[in-house]
């Protein structure tokens, strides 16, 4: 799996097009990928690519994106920790913002991984659901939902796009 971040309001499609291509040229020699590839969207169901055997899942968050791109299903949330009034989420205990958001990211990264929607947020999550946590950049936390793989990250430079 591969996680894409940007320090940048970018466009959806244009910067999961963008990772695409950077995902291409890391495996190129693992897998024999198109050149290009087109966003597709059906009413009720989770965004997907029109090639076989490639997933992603994108998320913003206060002018930063994440887009995590894998061979398998996939889920990602990225939220900047600010206050936020936690009584009004009695499903989510938490002793303070930054472990809220640590848990909001989880949850959320899970619905996109099921592709349930943010509807079902707070759904019980199984306890075989697999999580990898990220601070990133300063003040941001990004929770993955993903079965278990090796992992990679880059931060990709806006003016590339």
């Amino acid at each position: 799996m591969i996680l894409f971040f940007i320090r940048a309001d970018v466009d959806s499609d244009s910067f999961i097009k963008y990772c695409y291509a950077n995902y291409r040229n890391v495996m190129a020699d693992v897998e024999d990928l198109p050149p290009s590839v087109c966003v597709l969207r059906e009413q009720g169901k989770k965004p997907r690519l029109d090639v076989e055997g490639v997933h992603f899942n994108l998320s913003h968050s206060y002018g930063v994106s994440v887009l995590a791109m894998s061979h398998t299903e996939v889920g990602v949330d990225i939220e900047k920790v600010r206050p936020v009034r936690r009584e009004k989420f009695t499903f989510i205990e938490a002793k303070d913002d930054k472990e809220f958001f640590e848990k909001w990211t989880e949850r959320e990264s899970y619905v996109k991984f099921t592709g349930e929607g943010i509807a079902k947020i707070k759904r019980e999550i199984p306890s075989d659901a697999h999580f990898e946590h990220f601070d990133v950049f300063d003040g941001y936390h990004v929770a993955v939902c993903a079965e278990e793989q090796n992992l990679i990250a880059y931060e990709l430079d806006p003016s590339g796009m």
